[in-house]
This record gives structure tokens, sequence and C-alpha cells, in this order.
């Protein structure tokens, strides 16, 4: 048997000389910005045209890329499509994050009057997307269901809430559907203003709220433990 080499042969492992990180890291931030606008470039083609009636060649000569380049960021047009869905509700989910500056009224409103105005903009889009997005990809229902539990969680999170009790769920998930549907009516229907609809919403999650409390008035007194204490 051959002797072990010693620590002195044996090849030493070095970290990537600072230029070179620095050019892998701006190429990662270059490839990671050409993602993002080609997922810009489809939440304003898809507002505009049915998935049905884009193909992958009509994708790329609008990005102004190969229809090569383009596969190498997405497998197909359904999975472009489905990333393109991801990215319009992280998108409405930073609109819509509440903020701590505000009143918890206000804060209502403002996260309100921001969805109303993000879907003023992507109406088609987001019409497409609860109505038919789930039929072209299944994968689509759990990023709605996300959508969902992130609102649920902001609610929870102003009401200082960690686990809700089944009663305060239904109810918050009651009012989602509310938020949901109505929006859907306002895009094809647009017979009430902006306000209109806004103060209509919020009024639905007081009552809802109201209403949950008078059946279980414990339902919103659960408040997070600290350092995991109980």
């Amino acid at each position: 048997m051959p002797p072990a080499p010693s620590r002195r042969d044996r090849p030493v492992k070095r970290p990537p000389a600072p230029k070179r990180a620095a050019r892998e890291g701006r190429v990662r931030l270059d490839l990671d910005k050409r993602r993002a606008t080609l997922l810009d470039l489809g939440i304003d083609l898809f507002s505009r045209q049915a998935y049905e009636d884009i193909s992958i060649d009509a994708l790329a000569a609008e990005a102004g890329i190969s229809k090569g380049l383009l596969y190498h960021y997405f497998r197909s047009k359904r999975d472009f499509y489905v990333e393109t869905v991801r990215a319009a509700s992280r998108r409405l989910q930073l609109l819509t994050m509440p903020d701590p500056g505000l009143a918890p009224a206000e804060r209502l409103r403002a996260a309100i009057d921001a969805h109303l105005r993000y879907i003023q903009e992507h109406g088609a889009v987001y019409v497409a997307v609860y109505r038919s997005a789930v039929a072209i990809a299944p994968e689509v229902r759990e990023i709605l269901e996300e959508h969902r539990n992130v609102i649920v969680r902001y609610v929870l999170d102003a009401m200082e809430v960690s686990r809700p009790k089944p009663l305060l769920r239904t109810a918050l998930r009651a009012w989602i559907a509310m938020v949901e549907g109505a929006s859907l009516d306002w895009i094809s229907n647009a017979s009430v203003s902006r306000d209109e609809l806004r103060e209509l919403l919020v009024a639905g999650y007081a009552a809802l709220l109201a209403k949950t409390l008078e059946l279980d008035p414990t339902a919103a007194a659960e408040k997070p433990h600290r350092n995991g204490s109980k």
C-alpha cells in the first residue's frame, strides 16, 4: 500500500479569488434581474391576452430575446405562467402589507386601497388567475392558498393572535372570500367607486369580527408566547 500523502502534499481548497467571487455575484444578480424583468413582462402580457393566445415565440419576441434563452429561465410556457402568477401574488402581498405606523382601522383601509389599486391596473390577470388559472396549471391552487394564508397572518399579527381559534380563522377566511368575490365583480362591473368598495369591505370585516367575538368572546384573546414560554 503506498504511503498516505503528507499534509504538505495534499491539495488545499482555496476560496474563490475576490475578483472571481465579485464577477459571479454580478452574473447572479444580472440573471435574477433578467428573470424578474421577464416576470414583469408576463404580468403585463397576461393582463392583455389570454394564456392560450400567447406563444413562446411571442413571449421571446416581446422580451427581445431568443426562444432558447427564454427556456433557460423557464422550462415551458406553463412554467412561465405559474411563475408569473407567483410573482403577481408576491407583489400584491408586498403592496398590502399592513403599515404598523398607522392606526388599526386606517391600516386596514390602506391595505384594501392598495389591493384595489392593483386590480384596477391588472384586472384581467386577476380574473384569469382566480377563474381559470387552476385549470391551466394545478400548482396555482397552492399559490392562491399561500396568498390567503399570508393575508390571514397579516390580520392575526395585527390582533396579536398566534394560533387562531377555529371560529376566528373561519371568519377571516370568509372575509377573504368576500374580498375576492367583490374584486372580481368590481372588475367586471365597476359600478361603484373604489372608496365605496373599500368601505364595504371594511364594514364586512368589522361585522364578521364583531359576530365572531359575540359567539366566542375569547376568539381573539390568545397572545403570542414570548421566548416559547406558556
